[in-house]
């Protein structure tokens, strides 16, 4: 009878550790596996933020490289695509999608000189665009958006400029209102790929295109971004505009969902100095 009983004991204290082990790891997979990918999730978008601005500075300085050396210069920009994996708990990442070129976004400018409009017309259309979107499991999911030179974030159906473009407005000594504008085109056939490694996108520098080169003085001017960042844009022009110190009477910013305009006008007739280059990439995923 004592060995029945001491059996019985040792499989009794072995039931009872194997449900607390049981507990415990559940009570750690409902209570702070979440957490600890959330955390994890977190840590992924800050790489990705860093990622994607590293893309938007090579860019750039693929422009002035370019322009220095007069010859075009190509590179890949890597980006981080998955993150969230928890030691011995989730050894699982979470994916991510990175496109090209599948939004529309157009710029268009307007001058108007004694009456006589002149259009961007089709330089400025399909100017592209690079996205990087999350599919976090815990962490909110956020879109990275490149794009006519800047660098937008948006969470939520809203979005803000993290990295500005090369857009400027100014007021000279002589009442003179300079606009200038370096806008970047990205051309190529529209490409997405989901992914939880490292993917590259392919930067070639082409070519730049002057429209305007400041050399003659306009009456009006009308900047239109279609985008569906166009919280984003609206907010950086806003900010452009209180900065340049010209008087509110002489410019108007109107913004809604898809679309973004920006309307200056001067005072005395040909006052405003435009200055507007576009300068064009091919861009591609992980191939030439």
């Amino acid at each position: 009878m004592q060995r029945c009983d001491g059996a019985v004991s040792t499989v009794v204290s072995a039931l009872l550790l194997l449900a607390l082990v049981i507990a415990v790891i559940t009570s750690i997979n409902v209570r702070y596996v979440p957490q600890w990918t959330e955390n994890a999730e977190h840590m992924h978008m800050r790489t990705v933020s860093k990622d994607m601005s590293q893309m938007k500075a090579g860019a750039d300085l693929m422009i002035v490289s370019s322009a220095a050396v007069k010859e075009p210069f190509s590179a890949g920009m890597p980006i981080t695509m998955g993150g969230g994996e928890i030691i011995f708990f989730n050894r699982y990442s979470s994916s991510s999608t990175l496109s090209i070129n599948t939004r529309a976004v157009n710029m268009n400018i307007a001058t108007e000189l004694d009456g006589v409009t002149r259009q961007s017309d089709d330089i400025m259309k399909n100017m592209g665009c690079v996205d990087f979107l999350s599919n976090n499991y815990y962490y909110p999911n956020q879109r990275y958006s490149y794009e006519c030179g800047g660098l937008a974030i948006s969470q939520n159906n809203r979005s803000v400029m993290k990295m500005v473009p090369h857009i400027s407005v100014s007021k000279s000594s002589d009442n003179i209102i300079n606009v200038s504008i370096d806008a970047i085109k990205l051309s190529g056939s529209h490409q997405t790929i989901s992914s939880n490694t490292m993917e590259e996108v392919y930067f070639s520098y082409s070519n730049s295109e002057s429209l305007y080169n400041g050399s003659v003085l306009v009456d009006k001017l009308t900047l239109i971004l279609e985008t569906e960042n166009s919280m984003a844009w609206q907010d950086y022009l806003s900010r452009i505009m209180q900065a340049s110190k010209i008087n509110e009477e002489q410019y108007s910013l109107s913004s809604n969902s898809t679309s973004t305009v920006l309307y200056i006008s001067g005072i005395t007739g040909a006052d405003i100095r435009p200055i507007v280059n576009v300068h064009v990439f091919k861009v591609s995923l992980n191939m030439l």
